[in-house]
């Protein structure tokens, strides 16, 4: 169905106005690996470019990237966008292995009726560590920590989307900070779309990171499982959404920990190019909404409560996630951790506006509809990791519970357990 929609801003370096557009719903970005997007055509360069990058292509990194690149390829062609251009950046053993010094590469969605988008790359000189979408040139993956790296034609990235583990999000900003800051500009936007709570500046590390860098939370709904490097399966892609907002300056009042005071709340032009970042998202059949920071902080909690009622259990039974809804037992776990869970959720005053009730059955609605899924823990653990990412999950609930002497013995008790298989994994590794 036709959407007709009109939308005006003003940036800080002038005015952009999206006119009166028609859109389909992506059709055009939505096909199998031999699926045919319209060259790109000039346009007059008064309008502004839009430079998006992807830091991680685990699962989530990959889907974002993949369909953000595909909409880049014929963002020229679509006169209610801006000009956009993505970058993957990612690690140098990474693209090694990606190229296999060949001189092309792929990267992958498979959806559940085995339907696939693809994206074509050229690798013009392995030691630039740059691959180029093919007939593209401003879709790349990079290499971090290679001969190039460079923003494309010296422009810097507007928007960065941290797509890492929750636990390497913070390490992966100052990093940036550290080594690579030249990629993004200074008033960048660095969007933190991780499972669980997860982790951001503390007053230990705050000199390290860029305050003028905008910390935006994220939190979506969409999933997949890494088949292989750059090769994702999706599950509730279609469904799934995804919501950003700006990070409250107070940890304690928005259940993230350690977030500094001194760090640099939103700027008017940041709202704005928070704005022009979800409508280039759904233009990429991504949904994707702003919320105010406390409707945030709710979504964050109900997607944590969702995946620590999944992903330990699922993990322990060694079994995709309908496996947390298939039986008696399973369902009756389920319900344990969310009495916990949302006995924390109340005193960190967060406002769900779900009963026990509607979160088990939201728990076991997601377990099924992607009950083929294996979740990112799963998989984590599969792989010998010796870290997942429990503690921003299951972790964030026994933690609450203990600053507020509310008991929580069954997350306790998952957290021990997973605990207990990353050790083990740990000790094979150090054999």
């Amino acid at each position: 169905m036709l959407q007709t929609w009109r939308r005006q801003w003003t940036r800080t370096t002038g005015t952009y106005r999206l006119a009166v557009a028609q859109r389909h719903n992506q059709c055009a970005l939505v096909g199998t690996s031999s699926a045919t997007i319209a060259a790109p055509q000039a346009r007059k360069k008064n309008v502004s470019d839009f430079r998006v990058g992807v830091l991680g292509l685990g699962a989530i990194g990959t889907i974002f990237f993949t369909r953000l690149g595909r909409l880049a390829t014929v963002s020229e062609t679509r006169k209610e966008l801006p000009i956009l251009s993505v970058d993957a950046l990612i690690k140098v053993e990474q693209f090694n292995t990606w190229v296999k010094k060949k001189k092309t590469a792929t990267m992958q969605l498979v959806h559940d009726g085995q339907e696939t988008e693809t994206l074509e790359f050229q690798v013009l000189t392995t030691a630039d560590k740059v691959a180029t979408a093919c007939n593209a040139s401003n879709v790349r993956v990079c290499a971090l920590g290679g001969s190039t790296g460079e923003p494309h034609d010296g422009h810097k990235l507007d928007v960065l989307l941290v797509t890492v583990k929750a636990h390497d999000s913070v390490g992966a900003i100052q990093s940036l900070r550290e080594r690579h800051r030249h990629l993004l500009k200074n008033d960048a936007l660095c969007v933190l779309l991780q499972n669980g709570l997860g982790e951001v500046p503390t007053e230990e590390n705050r000199e390290r990171i860029d305050n003028r860098w905008q910390i935006v939370s994220g939190v979506t709904f969409v999933g997949g499982r890494v088949l292989e490097f750059a090769k994702v399966k999706t599950s509730g892609l279609e469904a799934g959404k995804t919501y950003v907002a700006p990070l409250h300056r107070h940890g304690a009042e928005t259940g993230l920990s350690g977030l500094e005071d001194t760090m640099t709340m939103p700027r008017e032009r940041d709202d704005v190019k928070m704005q022009m970042l979800v409508d280039v998202l759904v233009a990429a059949g991504i949904h994707c909404k702003v919320l105010g920071s406390n409707e945030m902080q709710a979504m964050l909690w109900h997607k944590l409560i969702i995946n620590a009622a999944i992903n330990p259990l699922a993990s322990l039974l060694n079994a995709p996630n309908r496996s947390v809804a298939s039986s008696e037992s399973s369902r009756r776990c389920v319900h344990l951790v969310v009495q916990e869970a949302l006995a924390v959720a109340q005193c960190e005053q967060i406002l769900l506006n779900r009963s026990q009730n509607e979160l088990v059955d939201d728990v076991l609605e997601v377990a099924r509809t992607t009950g083929s899924n294996v979740c990112s823990m799963l998989a984590d653990l599969r792989r010998g990791s010796s870290r997942t990412e429990i503690d921003a999950m299951t972790g964030q609930i026994v933690a609450g519970g203990k600053r507020h002497g509310i008991p929580t013995p069954t997350n306790e008790l998952l957290l021990l357990l997973i605990k207990a298989l990353e050790e083990e994994r740990e000790v094979r590794q150090s054999r």
